[in-house]
């Protein structure tokens, strides 16, 4: 490995240093007009003082995302999330965080010109056809070109922002501040699990070789799906900091919330099944459930992009997993609480009542605990996040200081609370108690779409020669079976 030179670990000291100071006077800014705006008020009439709360919720708002839009990295990445999980932010910075999640600020195309002929060591016109300098997509760590090959084949290029991964390196390597974030939200947990997979998921993002290794293992496991698309990845023209993808069309998220209610439910249980499907039966997930991430089509069909962040489990976690919704969705208290201590969740001697730990967890199992039809809503998904933080519920408030997150659970519920918004935006409702049935059990197809991905499962297996029953779980590497 080449060693850094001082000149260059002063750079990236001073780089770290930048970024710090730049969050904190955002902060203190911020503070600052807030007790402006109570002064300038002091005085005013009730409706003067609201004129002036709202305008400086708005102006900060504008100076939130402004800052974080232009840090890119594991900072703008927070602000992502944040957009599309906390329905608790005030409506002027959710709406404008929401810009940050299919088109952050972009960069000038000749740096990133730059950087492409750097990575594919050839000047831009002896890979391409064309490559348009007007970015498709802008994100936290990369912006996406729309470009044609020699051979007429258009495509999807994702090229690093330059330095963006010395910026994410000096995010995470400041453990201190991740360890204050982690520690706010959860403050009796231990954060050292939390942290280590925090910095070890959004570590491998910086690394398109490693993206472009899970984006063809699922483009593997869904090949030929009706309604699961993943776009195929042009590996003579990816590298390290360079991914090049066929271009997909389709629409946004936005244009998915304004079709007919028959189109957002299918498109809905379409989402939900490549999640379950591909953890359950899979050992497999991808954790970075933003809307920018899908591309949506007429006949209910999605295409799942940026697989940049990508969890695999283990045979023997897997088995867990599926044990732990088991035993609830049975009713088995004594055995959900005892999967609950193998994981790492409570103490093996908490004095929590089983009873009370069932009641408490069951909040989060509550769209597919019961064998009903369930509707998402803003009011639910508002209301799971608070559970998990309240310590002040008169019934559940111990529960919150006497549990931990284990580490393979981190990106979980960056996936549920990702995924859950998005459905009640949708408005989506089904019967997803029966959908985890046929994922954890076996069970029969519970929808007409479910009749639609087993049979092409069952085309899937057969096409390789996979005996019908095998175990079929997803590596790096792609499928494997036996």
């Amino acid at each position: 490995m080449k060693r850094a030179r001082p000149e260059d670990r002063r750079a990236s000291f001073g780089s770290a240093l930048r970024r710090l100071r730049t969050v904190g006077g955002l902060g203190s800014g911020l503070a600052a007009r807030f007790w402006l705006s109570k002064l300038r008020g002091l005085f005013r009439g009730e409706a003067r003082r609201k004129a002036l709360l709202d305008a400086y919720h708005a102006e900060s708002a504008r100076a939130v995302v402004a800052t974080m839009g232009q840090m890119k990295g594991a900072i703008m990445k927070l602000g992502q999330i944040a957009s599309y999980v906390s329905e608790d932010l005030p409506q002027e910075y959710r709406e404008l965080l929401a810009t940050l999640q299919a088109q952050a600020p972009a960069i000038d195309f000749e740096a990133i010109r730059h950087e492409l002929e750097r990575e594919l060591g050839a000047p831009v016109a002896e890979h391409f056809r064309s490559l348009e300098p007007v970015p498709l997509a802008a994100a936290s760590i990369g912006q996406v070109h729309r470009g044609v090959l020699h051979d007429g084949r258009e495509v999807a290029v994702k090229v690093q922002y330059p330095g963006v991964d010395e910026a994410i390196s000096a995010d995470l390597a400041n453990v201190s501040w991740l360890y204050a974030l982690v520690g706010a939200v959860y403050r009796n947990l231990d954060p050292g699990p939390v942290v280590d997979e925090l910095r070890a998921r959004i570590g491998e993002e910086l690394d398109y070789a490693n993206e472009a290794r899970n984006q063809r293992a699922f483009a593997e496991l869904w090949a030929d799906h009706p309604l699961v698309k993943v776009p195929a990845v042009i590996a003579s023209h990816s590298t390290a900091r360079v991914l090049t993808s066929e271009l997909v069309g389709g629409h946004d998220f936005a244009w998915l919330c304004a079709q007919p209610d028959a189109l957002r439910q299918r498109a809905a249980e379409v989402m939900y099944r490549f999640v379950w499907c591909s953890m359950f039966r899979h050992r497999a997930f991808n954790g970075d459930p933003h809307p920018g991430n899908y591309r949506f089509h007429a006949d209910g069909s999605v295409t799942f992009l940026d697989f940049g962040c990508v969890k695999f489990f283990d045979a023997a976690t897997a088995r867990g997993m599926r044990a732990l919704h088991e035993h609830h969705l049975a009713g088995d208290r004594a055995a959900f609480r005892q999967q609950l201590v193998e994981f790492g969740f409570i103490a093996a001697d908490s004095a929590v009542s089983t009873e009370l730990f069932y009641e408490y967890m069951g909040f989060f199992y509550e769209p597919f605990r019961h064998d009903r039809e369930f509707t998402f809503s803003r009011e639910y998904t508002s209301s799971s996040l608070a559970h998990v933080f309240d310590r002040n519920d008169p019934r559940y408030g111990e529960i919150p200081k006497q549990s931990n997150m284990p580490r393979d659970f981190v990106f979980l519920n960056r996936l549920q609370w990702g995924l859950w918004p998005l459905l009640a935006q949708l408005g989506a409702r089904n019967h997803w108690h029966g959908i985890h049935r046929e994922y954890i059990e076996g069970a029969e197809p519970a929808t007409e779409l479910g009749r639609v991905f087993a049979e092409s499962w069952t085309r899937w297996r057969e096409k390789r020669g996979v005996p019908e029953g095998a175990e079929v779980w997803l590596e790096r590497e792609g499928p494997r079976w036996s």
